[in-house]
C-alpha cells in the first residue's frame, strides 16, 4: 500500500514541476494577470476566460515562463 501512495506522489510530484513552468498569457495584450479558477466546477468545464487588463475574453495560450518577453515583443509587431 505505501508503495503505490509513494508512486502516486512522485507522480503528482513531478506534473506540478511540469506545470509550474507554464503560464497563460493573454494574446491580445501580454498580461499574465488572469483570474484563478478556484472551484472545481470552473476547472472541469471549459469556459472562456477574461483578461483583467484589456477585457479580451477566449483561450489563452500557455507558454514558457522564460518567454513572456519575447511573446510580448511578438505582440507588439502585430
Amino acid at each position: 500500500m505505501f508503495f503505490y501512495f509513494f508512486i502516486l506522489n512522485k507522480i503528482y510530484l513531478n506534473y506540478m514541476m511540469i506545470k509550474q513552468k507554464f503560464i497563460k498569457i493573454c494574446p491580445k495584450c501580454g498580461s499574465i494577470d488572469l483570474p484563478i479558477r478556484t472551484s472545481l466546477v470552473e476547472m472541469l468545464m471549459p469556459t472562456p476566460e477574461k483578461c483583467r487588463k484589456c477585457n479580451y475574453t477566449g483561450l489563452f495560450p500557455e507558454i514558457e515562463i522564460n518567454e513572456i518577453g519575447e511573446f510580448r515583443k511578438e505582440i507588439k509587431k502585430v
